[in-house]
């Protein structure tokens, strides 16, 4: 009974013990959206061969919003691109073969353009538009997919019930002065019983509308745009009388609901003639893969052609992991060095050129020449405050022509080349889909472009997609499970962090096992006066908390400058008192008598030390070492007060980067924080029977 207890106790000690750590491995291999899930699951759809990707389609062209980097600002523009752009509205994905359910769509090829126009006539907001599907992409954009578009749910439901509202008090207040303002008995009492009525029209229509504002999509559906014109439509608003009231009551009750019906009798005309025209359909699904690096290889080196630094790209790409930056860099050197120029002159001169190029290619004006460009921009744009401030950089700068019309040169081939790298690096390999499908790409797992060829993408964006199928091989299951560690990998310097770690962590060990045996030695092999009463102060100190010596400790370092140094990461933590207490312990187990023999021999202090104590005492020595180790690998607060920079700080601070005011990203974290661990989990491994040892042989209980 008393082993059953026993084994009791150890197993339930065990799961208390390795429970943390299983639920940290656990959530390290979890996908974002399963780290919050409740009751936790020990399965994640990480380990699954196939997978449903819930995707969102918005009707018109959309444009993935997210802030632009100085290096995208300065890029030159391009092409728009005839994109299908599918929003994925669930965990990302990098790899596997994905099918886009698109056979049965329809589309159209063309729309005839004068009834178009007749459309756009009665628009009751003005679109600019040049084509046909430019008009429906603006369209939908401000119907439906827009950033505030009009028929959105709760913003829509709200202005209709609040012109009920305004209108029902409206009808309350004229009710109230029918008696002074009409004197015709017969047309007060025809308009009192036309306001009794609507009354009670505008609260059944309150209620039904009220109805829709619990709708699950964020936009109205077309069903429920149908359904909320004929509502409109059922109001009868029309007054047939006159009265002094009448323009009261057009202005503050009929208004409102004659302009959102407008609206909605305009998107209904708009939609159903955009859905007549397309009288195609899709004759089969989009069936993609993720690329392998030489397929993307390939794939880059065929975009670029032509390219005239093709050779110094193609050995770039064999060299480096960032080829195009690395080219960037190259040429501004060589730009540099051909004409004298520092790199500081060239970063200045590279967002004025680009912004001319721009701007001259929004004004249709050829940028194949960069002096004739800004030769005929001086007479197309004189007038032009935005031409006359870059002209006037430009003078200021006062470079050659030769040398502006290089970098103008130069930037052109960088935006071809990083546009054609990025959509490359995004781009999968298409297996199977209809001919006017040329590519598909996959941007950052969040986002899937499909380029089109022939048919406007605008005809297709419609359709009621909501998923995307993924099926994954055995190894790409692997490289879903450990995806995590990947990011977190790359979330931050952690190469350098593990250096800093290594680094400190090895170099406190060594010198505090130097400063530990030195002291330890001197209060159990050496007799002087007071040894007992210091070393009685020494364990005293063990008392004083650490954080109180956080200050003191801060205040010394910075009077030293060694802030943000390895000296403040070292110094402070090469003495420890327990390592000394541990030390001296075991060395007291050493026989008297073999110091005695030593000393007959001629052999000094130093020597019996280093050469017969600590030998004996490796298990006491190792476990010191061991401790400190784990603790300076650890070590968390101190390094984050002295540190300022990446430079110095240690995995600990490293693991705070997937932490934020938004929140924590928990799976990253825990791959990260178990990739920290590892190489002292595996220390011990090695170490633990000298650990034990080291415990069992110095007397501690």
């Amino acid at each position: 009974m008393k082993k059953l207890v026993i084994y009791i106790l150890l197993i339930f000690g065990a799961v208390v013990m390795l429970g943390p750590f299983i639920w940290m491995l656990l959530t390290s291999f979890k996908a974002p959206s399963e780290v919050q899930q409740w009751p936790p699951s020990f399965y994640t759809k990480n380990f699954a061969f196939s997978r449903d990707v819930k995707v969102i389609l918005k009707p018109g062209v959309q444009r993935v919003a997210k802030g632009v980097s100085l290096r995208e600002a300065y890029a030159l523009k391009t092409a728009e691109e005839n994109l299908l752009t599918i929003t994925v509205n669930d965990d990302p994905f990098y790899r596997g073969t994905m099918t886009i359910p698109l056979k049965g769509a329809r589309y159209a090829t063309g729309v005839d353009v004068e009834r178009v126009k007749e459309l756009s006539s009665k628009s009751p907001v003005e679109f600019s538009w040049k084509t046909p599907e430019e008009f429906f992409e603006q369209f939908f954009i401000y119907y439906k997919s827009g950033a505030d578009p009009y028929f959105q749910r709760a913003k829509l439901v709200n202005e209709i019930l609040s012109s009920t509202e305004g209108a029902l008090r409206t009808i309350s207040q004229m009710k109230r002065f029918v008696d002074i303002r009409i004197k015709d008995e017969e047309e007060k009492e025809k308009f009192l019983s036309f306001l009794e009525a609507l009354s009670g029209e505008l609260s059944s229509f309150q209620e039904k509308v009220l109805v829709m504002k619990a709708g699950t999509t964020l936009i109205l559906s077309d069903e429920e745009i149908k359904k909320l014109y004929e509502l409109l439509d059922d109001l009868q608003l029309e007054y047939s009388g006159d009265n002094p009231l009448v323009p009261v009551y057009r202005k503050n009750v009929v208004s409102p609901f004659e302009e959102v019906k407008r609206n909605v009798s305009y998107y209904l005309e708009v939609s159903g003639f955009f859905q007549s025209v397309q009288n195609l359909a899709v004759e089969k699904d989009i069936v993609a893969r993720s690329m392998k690096k030489d397929e993307r290889k390939a794939l880059f080196l065929k975009k670029i052609g032509n390219f005239p630094d093709r050779e110094l790209v193609e050995r770039l790409l064999e060299e480096s992991e960032s080829p195009v930056e690395d080219y960037v860099s190259l040429k501004e050197k060589e730009l540099s060095e051909k004409h004298h120029v520092d790199l500081l002159t060239i970063a200045s001169v590279k967002p004025v050129v680009s912004s001319l190029i721009s701007l001259a290619q929004e004004n249709g004006i050829k940028t194949e020449n960069f002096s004739q460009m800004v030769a005929e921009m001086d007479v197309k744009l004189a007038e032009s405050s935005t031409y006359k401030v870059l002209k006037s950089k430009l003078s200021q700068l006062d470079l050659g022509e030769e040398f502006l019309n290089e970098v103008a040169g130069y930037l052109r081939n960088v935006s071809i080349l990083r546009k054609a790298y990025e959509d490359t690096m995004s781009s999968w390999k298409i297996v199977d889909a209809p001919d006017f499908v040329k590519e598909v790409r996959v941007k950052g797992g969040e986002v899937i472009e499909i380029l089109l060829e022939g048919v406007p993408s605008v005809f297709l964006s419609d359709e009621p997609i909501k998923s995307v199928k993924l099926r994954f091989s055995f190894r790409e299951v692997l490289a879903n499970i450990f995806q995590n560690y990947v990011d977190a990998w790359n979330a931050a310097p952690f190469p350098r962090y593990y250096f800093n770690t290594f680094f400190v962590a090895s170099a406190t060990t060594i010198l505090e096992v130097i400063t530990a045996s030195l002291a330890a030695y001197a209060f159990s092999w050496m007799v002087f006066p007071g040894r007992d009463f210091i070393f009685g102060l020494f364990l005293a100190t063990m008392m004083i908390p650490g954080e109180v010596l956080l200050v003191p400790n801060f205040i010394t370092i910075s009077k030293l400058g060694w802030i943000d140094t390895y000296y403040a990461l070292i110094i402070p933590w090469i003495v420890s008192v327990f390592a000394i207490f541990l030390l001296r312990q075991h060395f007291l187990t050493i026989p008297r008598e073999l110091f005695d023999a030593a000393k007959i021999d001629g052999c000094s202090h130093w020597r019996f030390l280093w050469q017969m104590v600590v030998p004996l005492s490796k298990p006491a020595v190792i476990t010191s070492a061991l401790l400190k180790f784990v603790g300076s690998w650890n070590a968390f607060l101190w390094v984050l007060i002295v540190t300022n920079s990446e430079k110095y700080r240690t995995l600990p601070v490293g693991l705070q980067a997937f932490s934020s005011d938004v929140g924590t990203q928990y799976n990253l974290l825990m791959a990260a924080a178990t990739f920290s661990i590892l190489p002292v989990v595996i220390l011990f491994i090695f170490t633990q029977k000298y650990f034990i040892q080291g415990i069992a042989r110095t007397g501690l209980k």
